[in-house]
């Protein structure tokens, strides 16, 4: 058996511990590769897209794409991935959505609090109460002893 990827502080709030994973996840997703993804002999005659990094407006030292993620961050990925369709209520779930579009250069979030509110309809202070409360729900979904013994390893402290 591999190596269990999340790991359960019971000193810590669970539901901080979720956001700090979805945050984790995000920028994994923004570090997988996205070349080579075509079907076999699908091809295009365009030319390689060329970044005017001048455009994407912030401060950087380098110009160079976050590094690829480990197995491990793909392995924790691919676990909290599982956690968003837990989310019932449909803002809750497109504000976690949202915040799961990172930038592959920077590593910011491409939808700020501002933006999420703007976009739907509320508060920058609201939007992040609701990444909040969703971050509980599935807190209050997967607590560990809630958890059989074998669906328990992804809170296995290796």
């Amino acid at each position: 058996m591999s190596k269990m990827p999340l790991r359960f502080d019971p000193e810590r709030s669970l539901p901080e511990q979720v956001g700090e994973w979805l945050d984790e996840a995000a920028l994994t997703l923004a570090t997988l590769p996205a070349t080579g993804l075509r079907p076999a002999g699908a091809g295009s005659t365009w030319p390689d897209y060329v970044r005017d990094l001048e455009d994407l407006g912030w401060d950087r030292e380098s110009d160079d794409f976050l590094p690829r993620p480990t197995a491990d961050q793909v392995e924790r990925l691919d676990i909290v991935l599982t956690w968003v369709p837990m989310i019932e209520d449909h803002k809750l779930r497109t504000v976690v959505n949202m915040r799961l579009i990172v930038h592959r250069i920077s590593g910011r979030h491409k939808w700020e609090w501002r933006k999420i509110g703007d976009k739907l309809g509320t508060s920058h202070v609201t939007a992040k109460a609701w990444h909040q409360r969703a971050c509980a729900v599935i807190a209050k979904k997967i607590q560990p002893n809630a958890f059989s013994s074998f669906q328990s390893f992804q809170f296995a402290d290796m």
